[in-house]
Formats: structure tokens, sequence, C-alpha cells
């Protein structure tokens, strides 16, 4: 959260020193926020997990305006310049900020991660053949599926599920 007087400012970057960008940002104790998604990537057979940005080139910094020093911030290895119309730097505002966030916390596949449920909730499946039937969450296996336990013939079975298909009851 914004402190102060502080403002949301943008930041152009140098191709991919988002990162660099910062984590020298961090060490002068200016506060960026650098949204990034999970894309989901299969090469050679291998599926594996990427963290892509979701504006590449470019990350948002809080700063106070009457006390920064722009140039500093300018200057700071990784970045470009601050995006600007005219004279006047782009301010965002906080609650594009704080949707950002938000997003960010939905993982690829439109899952948020936060409302995941915890080891022996009660969900209810709601896709597939199983649809309607209520099982206890036992584990997430990995970003896409979830391991739950259902009762069929008066004993639990576990069944590996899309976590899109389970809600929780």
């Amino acid at each position: 959260m914004l402190q102060g007087n502080n403002r949301w400012y943008l930041l152009y970057c140098k191709p991919r020193e988002e990162e660099r960008a910062v984590q020298h940002l961090q060490n002068q104790g200016i506060e960026s926020f650098y949204p990034v998604k999970n894309v989901e990537k299969i090469r050679k057979g291998v599926k594996s997990v990427k963290h892509e940005p979701l504006f590449p080139n470019y990350l948002f910094v809080s700063l106070d305006p009457d006390t920064a020093n722009f140039n500093a911030v300018r200057s700071t290895r990784g970045v470009s310049s601050f995006v600007r119309f005219g004279k006047v730097y782009t301010q965002i505002s906080d609650d594009i900020i704080q949707r950002l966030r938000e997003k960010v916390a939905v993982n690829s596949t439109g899952v948020d991660i936060s409302a995941m449920p915890k080891a022996g909730d009660s969900v209810v499946i709601n896709y597939g053949v199983y649809q309607g039937l209520e099982a206890i969450f036992k584990v997430s296996d990995g970003l896409e599926r979830s391991v739950l336990l259902i009762k069929l013939i008066e004993q639990q079975a576990e069944l590996t599920i899309e976590n899109k298909n389970f809600r929780l009851k």
C-alpha cells in the first residue's frame, strides 16, 4: 500500500531487464510492482510453467512526487525512462494497481490460488461424469489439477480432477 503522498508511476525498462530494475529499485528502498503471469509451456514433451511479464518492458513504482529523486530512479540499472506525456510523468491510480495485484493472484487457469480449498475441505464437483458429487479435497497436484476423495460404494477413492471443475461446498 502507498505511504503518505506516494503515487504510482509507470517506468519503461530496457528489454528483458525488468527484474534487474526491480532489484535495484528495492536496493534503493523504492516500492515497485512488476506483474507477471504463469504460462504453461511444453518443450520436448516436458511441461513446465514459466513466469512471463503481463506488460513486457514496463513496471510500476511508488514515489512521493514532492521528495523523490526522479533522476536517480531513471538512472537505475535496467530502467530506460519514465513513461510521460510531454513533461508530465504518467501516474497510475491506486485502484488500477490494486486490481492488477488481484488479477496476478489468479493463476493462468483462471483459478484464484488464494481461494483454493485446504486439505479436508468439502467440495462439490461441477463438471463431467462426477458432476454433483460431494468430495473431500486432499491435495493440489500442480497448478491445474487436484486430488479429491470421493465416496464410491461405501469406500473412499482418489480422483484427480482439474481445479476449475470443482468448488467449495
